[in-house]
């Protein structure tokens, strides 16, 4: 097993419920000679933990598991408490991934052309930001985890509008971005907008 394995294995790792399963160990024992991989997996593992705890403080709308699961039959004990955490996730989820897809689809006609603006205000990370409307100071710590994980990233003015941050097509701004979570900045960048939505190519940061 080499890093790039045990990382991907790793990715899917869910804590303790995973601990009997042979490839998870086999991973989790790699990632304890591999100080950069473990490093790695902690924040990994932070970074998620925050989030299912956010999930689980979720009040979902009256209905909706039973709405999820009318026509599906259950093969276990109801316990519905865990189907109405699971609906709240599976939701929000889906959402954010909507919303992502309608940003980065470049092919839209609906897309306006890119103007080269100047946007200040707080990094954010976006699925926290969306699912539950985090931010400030008191996230900032999970915000520069979930980002420097791959979590997307914006930036929030102080009239409130809110641009996804992305780097040149096929590169990641994350890591440039995580250390700014929470913090505000000033970036240079293009804008586009499509159906809506802002989305900012990131040229240069500028911290205040």
């Amino acid at each position: 097993m080499n890093t790039p394995e045990a990382k991907e294995i790793l990715l899917l790792y869910r804590g303790a419920i995973d601990d009997s399963d042979p490839q998870f160990r086999a991973a989790l024992d790699y990632a304890k000679s591999d100080p950069e991989l473990g490093q790695w997996l902690q924040e990994q593992t932070e970074c998620y933990d925050t989030i299912r705890a956010k999930f689980r403080a979720i009040e979902p709308p009256l209905g909706l598991s039973e709405t999820i699961v009318r026509k599906r039959p259950i093969p276990f004990p109801r316990d519905w408490s865990r189907i109405v955490q699971l609906a709240a996730a599976i939701l929000i989820s889906a959402s954010v991934t909507a919303l992502l897809m309608k940003w980065s689809e470049r092919r839209n006609p609906s897309v306006a052309g890119a103007q080269e603006i100047l946007v200040t205000g707080e990094v954010l990370d976006m699925t926290c930001y969306i699912a539950n409307n985090s931010s400030g100071p008191d996230h900032a710590e999970c915000a520069r985890v979930c980002i420097r994980n791959g979590s997307p990233a914006g930036i929030k003015t102080q009239d409130g509008k809110v641009y996804l941050l992305t780097g040149e097509p096929g590169q990641s701004i994350n890591a440039k971005l995580a250390d700014y979570a929470a913090k505000i900045v000033t970036i240079k960048g293009k804008q586009t907008v499509r159906d809506g939505f802002a989305q900012l190519q990131v040229e240069e940061i500028r911290k205040l």
